[in-house]
């Protein structure tokens, strides 16, 4: 009798046991749902690791961080409302030392703004996904760059995400320190891809994770409220281009109109539109002393406190890239 009971009860139990050993099937994860997974800083951090993917470098929340090579160069230049072109292998306008072959459409300030800002919430926010996209609302991303979230602005940033993707940017940097001449080499693109929801008004995007090597290069900490009070493209590549100096040191005209890349004929015309930028710097008090002397060279002076920037690596002499 006790063996029968004994059959009866355990009989239910494997059942159970059997049952419990079912792989029961997980909901499937959709691929919206993966792709705005959050990832911990540590997991970030292991599949850099793995991926050998270099890293970002540290800037403070109210400044922004900037490859010397954006500074110190036509890459993102001057451009009339209108005259932006294809190009494909041209040689960007440099100081010595820095070689640049672009493919793409051309880049101009406000592409600087976004690229800048998609490179600090890379660093600095908390939403980013497992496959490295960085997601963001619209109107904040166009708020902390100056421009208006209307219509109009998010037309604007989807059409400077296309053009920042599509690229595709050759650089050669010769570094020179006191006793030898070092070389550095990247070819890539700026941004690898973007996800867009009309419904929800936020980006996925995810930034080339390699762009981060040319901070090795040099690269220089925006006061990035200094740059959103200026207007003129002009005046902020020339905010750009002093900061990534300890000492910017004297250069003539016309070098400043080959290195930024303005479409000015005349050097007159050209002249009187760097007057009007340095005024304006001026008036933001961001240089305390400006002219142009008789050897036609533009002479500046930063003020003693406060400063264009924090100005970190990759300082260049007037022979070139440091």
């Amino acid at each position: 009798m006790k063996l029968i009971i004994g059959r009866d009860v355990k009989q239910p139990i494997r059942k159970q046991l059997l049952l419990s050993e079912i792989p029961v099937a997980k909901p499937k994860v959709t691929a919206n749902e993966r792709l705005s997974m959050p990832i911990s800083s540590e997991l970030r951090q292991r599949i850099q690791d793995i991926e050998d993917i270099p890293l970002l470098p540290d800037w403070p929340k109210d400044t922004r961080g900037a490859p010397n090579i954006c500074l110190r160069s036509a890459l993102f230049g001057l451009i009339q409302r209108g005259k932006r072109r294809a190009v494909k292998g041209e040689t960007i306008a440099a100081i010595k030392g820095l070689d640049i072959r672009y493919t793409g459409w051309q880049l101009d300030q406000g592409d600087f703004d976004v690229l800048v800002q998609a490179l600090h919430l890379q660093k600095h926010s908390a939403n980013i996904t497992v496959n490295q996209y960085t997601q963001f609302k619209i109107k904040a991303f166009l708020s902390a760059i100056g421009r208006q979230p209307g219509k109009s602005g998010r037309d604007w940033l989807k059409d400077s995400f296309r053009r920042l993707t599509a690229t595709a940017m050759e650089v050669n940097i010769e570094i020179k320190h006191r006793y030898m001449t070092d070389s550095f080499s990247y070819v890539g693109s700026l941004i690898d891809e973007f996800y867009y929801s009309e419904h929800e008004q936020e980006y996925f995007l995810k930034i080339n994770p390699k762009l981060a090597s040319l901070f090795d290069a040099g690269w220089t900490q925006l006061q990035w409220q200094q740059r959103l009070r200026l207007k003129t493209d002009l005046a902020k590549w020339l905010h750009g281009f002093y900061a990534s100096h300890r000492e910017p040191f004297p250069m003539k005209v016309v070098t400043y109109r080959h290195i930024c890349g303005s479409s000015c004929g005349r050097l007159s015309d050209f002249r009187g539109k760097l007057c009007s930028a340095l005024e304006e710097l001026l008036a933001a008090g961001i240089l305390s002393f400006w002219e142009i002397d008789h050897e036609d060279k533009v002479q500046v002076q930063n003020p003693t406190k406060g400063g264009i920037a924090v100005a970190v690596r990759g300082h260049n002499s007037r022979n070139g890239w440091a």
